[in-house]
């Protein structure tokens, strides 16, 4: 594979973000209000806010070594993985009611460039069943996995994956041929009533929902050491 591998990852936006690089498309966008979209830091793992969210409390959690899909990174840290997911997953829904977990997994053929496909799993306040139904709707084959780890036995790198997961039971999907751009985030979109291409991140920029989740989740963990 050319320029981008497990493991490294040379010229990534997401990677210099992680790493405390000034100069990001994150940078760029925000001009510093907020300094920082990182909510949470374990050794392994990130949680930051999406930089586009869909709706306030948008969250994407990341490894900070470059992996194709989150699938091969809970390989290699599944504990730590999971406890950072948890949190996540919990923090939105008892913030904000509902919770959905998503992700598309690529692959080593998938990669264009460095670091194209750096890993990230989307966790929102979105209803999970409507997700799904968009999902059968579409003629996705589907297998259901009762909890949130043993999905990944089936994602072995072969082949790109769809996970949609309500923090526990998880669906997942196997790709043979290829999926409308950004398919997750726009089904996401559909449910939440996000008018086409609006949830496109590269043509709307919603900063104030972005503030507002950083905002919110910086009083709730300010709330809890108090």
């Amino acid at each position: 594979m050319s320029g981008a591998r497990e493991g490294k990852c040379d010229g990534s936006d997401l990677c210099a973000e992680l790493s405390g690089a000034a100069s990001t498309e994150f940078g760029r966008t925000y001009q510093g209000d907020p300094q920082s979209r990182v909510l949470l830091e374990t050794i392994n793992f990130a949680v930051v806010v999406d930089i586009s969210p869909l709706v306030e409390g948008h969250l994407l959690v990341v490894p900070k070594k470059h992996y194709l899909s989150f699938a091969r990174a809970m390989s290699d840290y599944r504990h730590e993985a999971l406890g950072v997911i948890r949190k996540a997953r919990d923090w939105v829904r008892k913030t904000y009611g509902e919770v959905t977990l998503f992700e598309h997994g690529s692959t080593a053929d998938q990669a264009g460039g460095a670091c194209i496909a750096h890993a990230h799993l989307h966790v929102l306040p979105v209803e999970t069943k409507r997700l799904v139904a968009v999902m059968q709707r579409d003629a996705l084959d589907l297998s259901a996995f009762p909890d949130i780890a043993g999905w990944t036995d089936i994602a072995d790198g072969k082949l790109p994956y769809l996970l949609c997961s309500d923090g526990e039971l998880s669906f997942v999907a196997l790709l043979s041929g290829r999926v409308r751009h950004q398919y997750l985030r726009s089904a996401s979109a559909e449910v939440l009533g996000i008018p086409d291409p609006q949830w496109d991140w590269s043509l709307v920029v919603r900063r104030d929902l972005l503030r507002g989740t950083v905002r919110r989740y910086r009083s709730a963990i300010s709330g809890l050491a108090g």
